[in-house]
């Protein structure tokens, strides 16, 4: 049985990456960069104000006070008249450029404009030269890499990419997630329950999930334990770049999961992981660079199947979309009561994390029940991670999955 770490390596090994693709960076929210976003140009252009004042020659103040004439005017958008002398000042706006001759700015509430001349200006203070000026390509320099490939399209990445890149990027395509949801038992969410049957809670769960973390879903539904229907769907789900299947894959006598899967050509890489919740997860590929797909086999249960998928089908989603990947794991919480894992594999416990004033991030596991309670399970926004056969005081620092 594999270890967390050694299946997150197999997915990894595994895993692959999409195409290319350019679209509006608009519409690539969420996305990876597929190649280095550079600078075509120096940011900014010229010298900027950046501060509303006057422009003037440093030079000119270093006795203290002195008296300026004001010769021009410059909002942002528009450019000097002309160059300043020794002597004058130009007023200026935030974002507009400086004009030749001038090196500084003096912000307008550290002036007086002449009670006698409205045309001059005076200065009550030495100017450091090079105040409130940014400096010609002072943010960017031609050539320079901006956002590097791999980073994920936030609001800001967009609205560089407007400014860099016309609004367009090149990424991987979104992955493809087909789910199938299996079980006799199980009846659509607008379905009252009969005897012996429950509602299908994790293949909408599944869903929102792959969605979340930038897939396309295709719902192949609920699909009864019978070969014919498995077999069926498995096909149709193998067009997909990942395929999910919560239940029947263990070694019930209808979990007819593996033995389809295998005879539609679907490696086997790797069945049960130590962890808790989680154990049973198999993880297959079918394919090698001709349109393969990853195939996970998720525990039926709600608890286990949110676990493997934010450690592992997460992870498999990453790889393909090109993302900077990161281990899952963040460290540095520091556990707000004491907590004992008695058994022999590891434990993902739903638990809240949160910042403490004054900085710092805690964790506090909650009075979770167990896989079948969902309502607890609503209150995290972390899994706490806690080793095999350990006790943890309240005071110490452990890692957490963020959900």
């Amino acid at each position: 049985m594999l270890s967390v770490t050694e299946a997150l390596e197999e997915v990894s090994r595994h895993a692959f990456r999409l195409p290319t693709q350019e679209c509006l960076a608009i519409e690539a929210m969420g996305m990876a960069l597929a190649e280095d976003v550079i600078s075509p140009v120096e940011s900014p252009a010229f010298d900027k104000a950046m501060m509303d004042g006057f422009a003037l020659i440093a030079a000119d103040t270093e006795g203290g006070s002195v008296n300026l004439e004001i010769v021009d005017e410059i909002t942002a958008g528009n450019t000097a008249s002309e160059a300043l002398e020794p002597g004058q000042a130009a007023r200026i706006m935030t974002g507009a450029p400086m004009p030749p001759g001038a090196d500084s700015v003096i912000m307008v509430e550290d002036t007086q404009i002449d009670s006698e001349n409205v045309d001059r200006v005076q200065i009550f203070q030495p100017v450091k030269q090079g105040s409130h000026v940014l400096k010609k390509g002072g943010l960017l320099g031609k050539g320079q890499v901006v956002i590097p490939a791999g980073s994920v399209i936030r609001p800001i990445e967009v609205g560089i990419l407007a400014d860099l890149a016309g609004a367009k990027a090149l990424v991987r395509r979104r992955p493809t997630v087909a789910i199938i949801s299996t079980g006799d038992e199980l009846v659509g969410p607008e379905v009252e329950p009969g005897p012996g049957q429950i509602r299908n809670t994790n293949g909408p769960m599944l869903e929102a999930m792959a969605i979340a973390a930038g897939a396309t879903v295709k719902q192949l539904g609920i699909v009864r334990d019978n070969r014919d229907d498995l077999c069926a769907a498995i096909k149709e789900g193998l067009q997909a770049d990942v395929l999910l299947i919560s239940g029947g894959m263990s070694v019930g006598v209808k979990d007819f999961g593996p033995t389809l899967l295998a005879e539609q050509g679907v490696e086997k890489v790797f069945h049960k992981v130590q962890l808790k919740p989680g154990k049973p997860l198999w993880f297959g590929k079918q394919g090698g660079t001709d349109n393969p797909t990853m195939v996970f086999g998720l525990p039926g249960n709600p608890a286990s199947s949110l676990v493997c998928f934010h450690l592992f089908v997460r992870t498999a989603l990453n790889e393909l979309m090109g993302r900077t990947q990161d281990s899952p794991f963040v460290s540095g919480f520091l556990l707000t009561r004491d907590f004992v894992n008695p058994g022999n594999r590891p434990v993902f416990f739903p638990a809240l994390a949160s910042r403490k004033d004054g900085g710092g991030a805690t964790i506090a596991p909650l009075a979770w029940k167990g896989s079948a309670d969902i309502a607890t399970l609503a209150q995290a926004n972390a899994l706490a991670c806690f080793e095999a056969n350990s006790q943890y005081e309240a005071g110490q620092f452990v890692s957490a999955v963020m959900i």
